[in-house]
């Protein structure tokens, strides 16, 4: 047998352990943020302040700092980060002797120059978001 099998079924075990740790650990930090809010409410109500009403959705008040747009700087990151990772993927197999393979690398610093590419629009349009609240009007003639 020489643990022949071993190495494909502790892929699938830890595959489906990893999903499973990720359910978990995001069912454990909803349940306590109900419980925090819960308590909050409690308190709120023994001190006799008015309380808002509770939404449902308990994503919306976990992460208050996220927001619809993507973050420009977290996107350049991640494009320098990948065009990085493709050139040196494309040198390292091209000095091993393995050229034909060597293209792959490519694909990588492909995706970093997209990413690259779409920082470059999202920092364009924050500088017109931005200055379109910051510059003065002309009054209408």
């Amino acid at each position: 047998m020489n643990g022949v099998f071993l190495i494909p079924i502790s892929a699938i075990v830890m595959g489906i352990g990893i999903g499973m740790l990720g359910l978990w650990t995001e069912h454990k930090r909803k349940s306590q943020l109900l419980e925090q809010l819960h308590r909050e409410r409690m308190a709120a109500i023994e001190k006799g302040i008015e309380l808002p009403p509770m939404s449902l959705d308990v994503n919306a008040n976990a992460n208050t700092e996220k927001s619809s747009s993507p973050n420009p700087a977290k996107v350049l990151r991640g494009g320098v980060f990948m065009l990085s990772l493709g050139i040196v993927l494309f040198f390292a197999l091209q000095t091993v002797g393995a050229s034909a393979a060597a293209v792959f690398g490519l694909v990588p610093a492909t995706l970093g120059l997209a990413n690259l590419a779409y920082a470059a629009v999202l920092f364009s349009n924050e500088r017109k978001a931005t200055g379109d609240r910051t510059r003065p009007r002309l009054p209408d003639l």
